[in-house]
C-alpha cells in the first residue's frame, strides 16, 4: 500500500495533475489536501464486486473558482453506508459501499465524503426516454439503491423499483404539479397537530399559483399525505426540502428548503432556510456563498439536498464567474461542508467540475451508500437523468 502511494505520487508531480483545494472542516479549521489518499482506505480486494464502471473527466476549475474534490482532513461523511456501490476498475475489486480510485487498486469508503471525483456522468436512458424532461432524481429506501423517485414534467412523481430496467409508474396520490421527492430511511417525529404520527416522504405541490410543501407516509408506495405545518409551510411558497435525520448527538432532524417568506415585496428573491424538525422553530436563512465568500447564491430554486448526519450539502446555481456575474452558460452542481449542529456553511460552495458541463446540470443527490451522484440535465437538449460513480 506504502509503495503503491508513493508510486502515485511520484507520477502525479511528473504530470502536473495536483489540484489544491482548500476548504473549512466541520470545525471551522481550513485544510488543504494534494490529492493524495488521504488515510481514508477501506478493504483492498477479494470481496465481491459490485460493477465495472471506467472513465473520468477533468477536474479542472472553471472560471478561475476552485472546484470540489479532494479536501484530506476532517471528519468523513457517514450519512447513510447502507445499498449498493462500489466500483471496479481494472483489476480493483470492491464490495458493496466501497470504490476504486483512479490508479489504485485500493478500496476507499464511500462514507467517506473528504474527497469527490466522478467517472463520466451516464445517461440512465430507462427513466429519460419517455419524450418529457424529467427531473430530481432520489433515491428510494430499498438497500441495493435499485429504485428511483423523480419528477416527470407534465405528468408529476414516479417511481420504479428499479431504474435500470423499467421507467415504473406515478405515485399514487399525488399530480402533475407535485415535485421535489424525497423517501427518507427513517421516521421524523410528529412536529406539530396533524393527523398521522410522523413522515417518511415529502415533496411540494403547486395549488393556486403557491408552492406548498407536503409530507407523508410511505410505505411501499405513499399511503397517505398532507401539507406539512410549521415552521415549514407559511402564507408563501415553500419547496424543494431536504432532511438531515441525524445532524446532531440528540437526533433532531434539520431540514432545508427554499421560500420568499420573510420578502418586503411580492418580487423577492426566494432563498435558503434552515430549521430543526421540531415544534414552532424559526426558519433561519442559509448564509450559503459561491466560490468566495462575498458570492452569495441568488438562485430561486437550489434544490438543495443534504447527508443524513447534516454535513454536506449539494446545491445547484447559475455559473458565476470571479466577480459573481452570471456567465449565460447555464447552471452548475455545488457541494459544500455544513456545521451540522446550526446548518452554516463553514466555507464557500465548490462547484463540481468532474460531472458540471457547458449546459445545465441541476437537483443533485447522493444514492443510500454515497457512492453514487444523482442530477438532472439537458446537455443532449432535454432534460434527462444521469449519474455519475465515484472514481
Amino acid at each position: 500500500m506504502l509503495g503503491t502511494q508513493k508510486a502515485l505520487g511520484r507520477r502525479w508531480l511528473l504530470t502536473g495533475s495536483t489540484w489544491l483545494v482548500s476548504l473549512s472542516s466541520c470545525s471551522g479549521a481550513a485544510f488543504t489536501s494534494n490529492g493524495t489518499d488521504g488515510g481514508t482506505n477501506g478493504n483492498t480486494g477479494g470481496s465481491a464486486t459490485a460493477g465495472a464502471h471506467a472513465g473520468g473527466s477533468s477536474n479542472g476549475a472553471a472560471g478561475g473558482s476552485d472546484s470540489a474534490g479532494d479536501s484530506g482532513a476532517g471528519a468523513p461523511d457517514k450519512g447513510g453506508s447502507t445499498g449498493s456501490g462500489g466500483t471496479m476498475s481494472g483489476a480493483c475489486e470492491c464490495k458493496a459501499g466501497y470504490y476504486c480510485r483512479d490508479g489504485s487498486l485500493d478500496c476507499f469508503d464511500c462514507a467517506e465524503l473528504n474527497r469527490l471525483h466522478f467517472a463520466t456522468p451516464e445517461r440512465l436512458a430507462t427513466v429519460s426516454d419517455s419524450g418529457q424532461a424529467a427531473h430530481f432524481p432520489r433515491v428510494g429506501a430499498t438497500p441495493n439503491s435499485t429504485d428511483l423517485l423523480y419528477r416527470l414534467d407534465g405528468t408529476g412523481l414516479r417511481y420504479t423499483a428499479d431504474s435500470s430496467t423499467s421507467p415504473g409508474a406515478n405515485v399514487k396520490g399525488t399530480g402533475a404539479t407535485d415535485s421535489g421527492p424525497l423517501l427518507l430511511t427513517a421516521q421524523v417525529p410528529n412536529v406539530a397537530a396533524m393527523t398521522m404520527t410522523g413522515f417518511n416522504f415529502l415533496f411540494d405541490r403547486t395549488e393556486e399559483g403557491r408552492r406548498s410543501i407536503y409530507v407523508g407516509e410511505w410505505n411501499n408506495g405513499l399511503v397517505s399525505s398532507t401539507p406539512a405545518p410549521a415552521p415549514y409551510n407559511e402564507t408563501k411558497n415553500d419547496y424543494s426540502i431536504a432532511v438531515a435525520l441525524k445532524p446532531t448527538a440528540d437526533g433532531v432532524p434539520r431540514a432545508f428548503w427554499m421560500t420568499d417568506r420573510d420578502q418586503p415585496d411580492a418580487m423577492g428573491t426566494p432563498r435558503l432556510v434552515t430549521a430543526l424538525a421540531v415544534a414552532d422553530a424559526p426558519p433561519v436563512p442559509v448564509g450559503l456563498a459561491l466560490g468566495q465568500k462575498d458570492c452569495a447564491a441568488s438562485d430561486a430554486d437550489l434544490a438543495p439536498w443534504v447527508t443524513s448526519d447534516g454535513k454536506t450539502l449539494l446545491v445547484s446555481h447559475t455559473r458565476v464567474d470571479a466577480n459573481c456575474k452570471g456567465t449565460g452558460q447555464g447552471k452548475d452542481i455545488y457541494t459544500a461542508l455544513l456545521q451540522p449542529d446550526t446548518g452554516e456553511p463553514t466555507a464557500p460552495a465548490l462547484p463540481m467540475n468532474d460531472v458540471n458541463g457547458p449546459t445545465n446540470d441541476v437537483e443533485p443527490s447522493f444514492s443510500a451508500d454515497l457512492c453514487d451522484l444523482y442530477f438532472a440535465s439537458d446537455r443532449d437538449g432535454k432534460y434527462a437523468l444521469y449519474r455519475a460513480h465515484r472514481r
